[in-house]
């Protein structure tokens, strides 16, 4: 069932409606919530911190081009200005983090029926992640200090090559890491493992 984007917006306030709106024919709604949008924000807190020390630096390089071009008579050195836009640009980005991951958090919604758990992105490039109970191949879930937990029940294999060139000798160095993806940032998580473990279960 595909929703208009005038549907999303009257649904994004209820994480029940917005989930089905999705459910597929004799599919049983049961659990539906939002993770908590304050708990992002908070870990990309020191991404905006590091973008104003930024621009703090750059205006400061700018002000000091303009001053010696002008004071040297040295017009045409204010075009090195120019070099500063595009720290300037990823220094923006680094400032609006925060909000992005509470906007991202705020739009997306995690959901346990009885045939399947549900991740749905509305944030920009809207997605739909279904995982079947009967495949899913473990739950582990985790409890953070501000009373929140992820639960984690897919994984991804992670597989990264570096050319190492020393010596003349070329060679490659491959590394592979674990990324896991489940319901992040979400209250009562005992609660919500435990229903996915009972419904995994056949109840």
């Amino acid at each position: 069932m595909t929703t208009s984007d005038a549907e999303l917006i009257r649904l994004n306030n209820n994480p029940l409606e917005r989930v089905r709106s999705e459910l597929i024919e004799n599919e049983q709604l049961i659990w539906a919530d939002r993770p908590v949008s304050e708990r992002f924000y908070r870990k990309k807190i020191k991404a905006a911190i590091a973008g104003k020390v930024i621009i703090g630096l750059i205006a400061l390089w700018i002000l000091g081009v303009i001053f010696t071009s002008f004071s040297s008579g040295n017009l045409p050195a204010l075009a090195l200005v120019l070099f500063a836009l595009p720290l300037a640009f990823i220094a923006r980005k680094m400032l609006n983090k925060p909000n992005e991951a509470r906007q991202r958090a705020e739009q997306t919604y995690y959901a346990i029926t009885d045939k399947r758990l549900l991740i749905i992105n509305d944030y920009k490039n809207k997605s739909i992640e279904s995982y079947e109970l009967d495949k899913l191949e473990f739950i582990e879930s985790t409890e953070n200090k501000d009373g929140t937990g992820d639960i984690y029940f897919t994984k991804t294999l992670i597989t990264t090559i570096s050319n190492n060139d020393r010596d003349g000798n070329s060679s490659q160095k491959k590394s592979v890491h674990e990324v896991k993806k489940g319901f992040q940032g979400i209250y009562d998580t005992a609660k919500v493992a435990a229903e996915i473990n009972r419904q995994r279960l056949g109840k």
